[in-house]
C-alpha cells in the first residue's frame, strides 16, 4: 500500500511512491539512476530563482547529481517552459546561461523543448543529464565517518538577501575534484531539506543510522540570526562518507575545500539521523524555503517576508487576526515618511483553510504601522518592527504574563491612537485600544526586528489557555 502523500512544500519522499515507481522499473537511488552498463541518468527542475541564475542552477542541479555519483555530465536534454508573455530576450538570456555552463564543463546539449504556456507563474527549466560513472558507491559501514564538504547555510544567507555570490552555491567543482579520492565511499549533495534532509536520504537508502554533532559543522558566517543551520537551505555542501577521515580531510585541505568531520555511521538498523542526541525520521522544513522566488530581495525585504511566512504558520493564529487583516512592518533606518517603512502590500487574512499570506514586502505599504514606528523612533524607543493584532483580553493577559509593558491607547483621540499615545509619553511594548468609529479594536506589538516579533507571538499565541 502506498504511503499517503503529505501536502508539504519541497521533495515528496520516495517512500510515498516506492511501490508505484518500482512497478514501473525505476530504481530508487541517490542523485542519479543506473541507465545501462556504467551510464547514469538524472533529472531536476529549476524554479523560483532570479532569472539571471535560472539557467546556471538548471545545469548545476543535474550535473552535480552525476558528479557526486562519480560521473561527469556528458549529455544533456533541457525542457524550458515560460509563462505566457515572457519576453523573448529574457528567454534567450536564460538559455544562454545554461549553454555557457554546458561549454564550461564539456557537456553536449543534445535536445529539449522550449515554449510559453498559460497557467505558469514562473519559468521552469528541467534538465536531464547522462554521464558515465568512473566507479560505484560503496555501502556505509558502522564506524565510518560522516564528513561535510563546504560551509553550511550559504544558500540560506543568499535567500535572506545576504552578500553571497550565487556562482559559489554549487557542489559541482568540489564533487568533481573529489571523484578520484579513494577514501570516499559515497557522496550526496545537500539540496531540499538541508543537511538533515540529505543525511536522512543516505540513512534511508542504505538502512543505517547516522549521528552528527552540530558543534563540529562549519557554518557560513552570514547565516541569519535564528536560522537552524542543519535544516537551512545549503546547496553547495556535500555529504561524504569515508572509512578514512584523516585521508579525506587531508585531500580537502590540499584542494582548498572546507570540510567538517561531523559525525559517524552508527551501524545498520533503524534508518534515522541523530543530531546532538535528537532523532529525526523526517527533515524539518526551514521557513527560508518560502523565500525562493523570481525576484532578488534585499536583507530588509527578506526579513519581512520571512517573518510573514513564519507568522502564518503559528498555530491558533486565526484567533488573533483582525477583521481588516494583520500586517507586519519594519523600519530598518530613519523614518521620515511611510515610504521609509517596509510592510506587506496585502495582508495576512483569515480564510476557511487557515491564515493566508497575501502580498509581498514593499516600502510605503502600511501608513498606520509606519506612523506608529515613526512615533516610536522620535521618542527614542528601541523598536523597529510592529505587528497589528485582533484585540482580546486573553491575548493581552498573555503578553503581560511574559513581562511586556502594556499601554491603553483608548483615551487618545486620533486617527492612530497608538501613535498619539507614544507622542503623549506612554511608553510600552504593547499598545491596545477599544473599538472606535472607523477603527477596529486592536493590539499593536512592537519589537526590535521582525524576527523578535514572531518569537514573541509564537510564545504567547501557542501558549495553552
Amino acid at each position: 500500500m502506498v504511503t499517503p502523500l503529505e501536502n508539504r512544500l519541497g521533495k515528496i519522499p520516495l517512500a510515498a511512491l516506492r511501490e508505484l515507481l518500482l512497478g514501473a522499473g525505476a530504481g530508487l537511488e541517490l542523485d542519479a539512476n543506473p541507465l545501462t552498463g556504467d551510464l547514469l541518468v538524472t533529472t531536476n527542475p529549476a524554479i523560483g530563482v532570479p532569472e539571471e541564475w535560472l539557467g546556471f542552477f538548471a545545469y548545476h542541479y543535474s550535473a552535480s547529481n552525476l558528479a557526486v555519483s562519480f560521473a561527469r555530465p556528458e549529455l544533456a536534454v533541457l525542457s524550458a517552459v515560460f509563462p505566457e508573455g515572457y519576453p523573448g530576450e529574457a528567454v534567450e538570456r536564460v538559455l544562454r546561461s545554461f549553454v555557457e555552463e554546458c561549454r564550461k564543463y564539456g557537456t553536449r546539449l543534445v535536445g529539449g523543448h522550449t515554449a510559453r504556456y498559460r497557467g505558469l507563474e514562473l519559468p521552469l527549466l528541467s534538465s536531464t543529464m547522462v554521464g558515465r560513472a568512473g566507479r560505484r558507491r560503496e555501502k556505509p559501514a558502522g564506524g565510518d565517518r560522516v564528513v561535510i564538504v563546504g560551509e553550511v547555510g550559504a544558500e540560506a544567507a543568499w535567500l535572506a538577501g545576504g552578500d553571497v555570490d550565487p556562482s559559489t552555491l554549487t557542489p559541482l567543482p568540489a564533487a568533481l575534484a573529489l571523484q578520484e579520492e579513494p577514501s570516499i565511499k559515497l557522496m550526496h549533495d545537500v539540496s531540499e531539506g538541508g543537511v538533515i534532509g540529505a543525511l536522512l536520504e543516505v540513512a534511508q537508502r542504505y538502512g543505517v543510522a547516522l549521528e552528527v554533532s552540530s558543534r563540529d559543522v562549519k557554518v557560513f558566517e552570514g547565516l541569519p540570526r535564528g536560522v537552524e543551520p542543519l535544516s537551512a537551505p545549503s546547496y553547495g555542501a556535500i555529504i561524504a562518507v569515508t572509512g578514512d577521515a584523516e585521508s579525506l580531510l587531508s585531500a580537502c585541505e590540499e584542494k582548498g575545500l572546507t570540510c567538517s568531520n561531523a559525525g559517524v555511521v552508527a551501524g545498520p538498523g533503524n534508518p534515522l539521523v541523530v543530531v546532538d542526541g535528537r532523532e529525526y525520521a523526517e527533515p524539518p522544513v526551514s521557513p527560508l524555503v518560502y523565500l525562493y522566488g523570481a525576484e532578488r530581495r534585499s536583507p530588509e525585504e527578506a526579513a519581512v517576508a520571512l517573518a510573514a511566512e513564519e507568522l502564518v504558520r503559528i498555530s491558533r493564529l486565526l484567533d488573533v487576526i483582525p477583521e481588516v487583516g494583520a500586517n507586519i512592518a519594519y523600519a530598518p533606518g530613519p523614518v521620515r515618511s511611510p515610504r521609509d517603512v517596509l510592510a506587506l502590500d496585502g495582508r495576512i487574512v483569515k480564510t476557511t483553510e487557515g491564515a493566508r499570506l497575501c502580498g509581498k514586502p514593499r516600502y510605503g505599504a502600511s501608513r498606520h504601522l509606519a506612523e506608529v514606528l515613526a512615533s516610536a523612533r522620535e521618542a527614542g524607543m528601541p523598536y523597529s518592527a510592529a505587528v497589528n493584532l485582533k484585540y482580546s483580553e486573553d491575548l493581552l493577559e498573555k503578553l503581560k504574563s511574559i513581562g511586556l509593558p502594556v499601554c491603553d491607547a483608548t483615551p487618545y483621540e486620533a486617527s492612530c491612537p497608538v501613535s498619539e499615545a507614544i507622542r503623549s509619553g506612554c511608553r510600552a511594548q504593547v499598545y491596545f485600544y477599544a473599538g472606535k468609529p472607523g477603527l477596529e479594536a486592536s493590539i499593536v506589538l512592537l519589537a526590535r526586528d521582525p524576527l523578535e516579533a514572531i518569537e514573541i507571538l509564537r510564545k504567547v499565541v501557542e501558549q495553552k489557555r
